[in-house]
């Protein structure tokens, strides 16, 4: 498709057809990439485990998303003391981490200033790490049983990509841990991820 892009061509209708060819090789090129992220997180089971610092996380994550956060300006309550550190595998939960807020900032409320809180607990042998935000939330008497699925929308927006939360879910399983959600419309969103620690 690139090389066609330098032929000249004079017919409107063979152009048209051409675009359409153009469109649809990138899409298929996008879901292929995202389908070998899925596939890569699955089939991963010499994954290393480290003793990973959250703050230092949570820096790299923040650094990443500074232009959206320094747009929005949420208000986010960080609460690490309990858990310093986690044993876990840090490309993971970095991509974890970076997921959920990107989600909270891309699906604030336009009513109330955007807060989210993240806060990591230690209960016997398990991390609880609890991720709130008072967003535009999910409807899940509707859509409980998809919101971790593949491909998976629940609101119109133009870049969601409905991969986000599937991913997730794969990277904290793969992890040997569980994600739950709890959500209201127009209220927030609450994920609370629990891993061996």
């Amino acid at each position: 498709m690139n090389l066609i892009e330098d032929i000249p061509i004079e017919n409107p209708e063979l152009e048209e057809i051409l675009s359409g060819f153009t469109k649809s090789t990138h899409l298929l090129n996008e879901t292929i990439n995202d389908l070998v992220k899925v596939i890569i997180i699955k089939d991963n089971p010499s994954m290393q485990k480290e003793e990973v610092s959250l703050k230092e996380v949570f820096e790299n994550v923040f650094s990443q998303l500074s232009f959206q956060i320094e747009l929005h300006k949420p208000i986010i309550k960080l609460k690490f003391e309990r858990v310093p550190l986690l044993n876990t595998n840090k490309a993971y939960i970095e991509s974890i981490l970076l997921n959920l807020l990107t989600n909270s900032i891309k699906y604030k409320s336009e009513n109330r200033k955007l807060k989210i809180s993240i806060i990591a607990e230690q209960i016997d042998n398990k991390a609880i790490l609890t991720f709130k935000d008072n967003g535009i939330g999910i409807d899940l008497e509707r859509n409980r049983d998809k919101v971790f699925g593949l491909y998976q929308r629940f609101h119109n927006y133009p870049d969601s990509k409905g991969l986000g939360l599937y991913l997730v879910k794969s990277q904290v399983e793969t992890m040997g841990g569980t994600i739950s959600i709890e959500s209201e419309v127009n209220k927030g969103t609450t994920f609370t991820i629990t891993f061996k620690n």
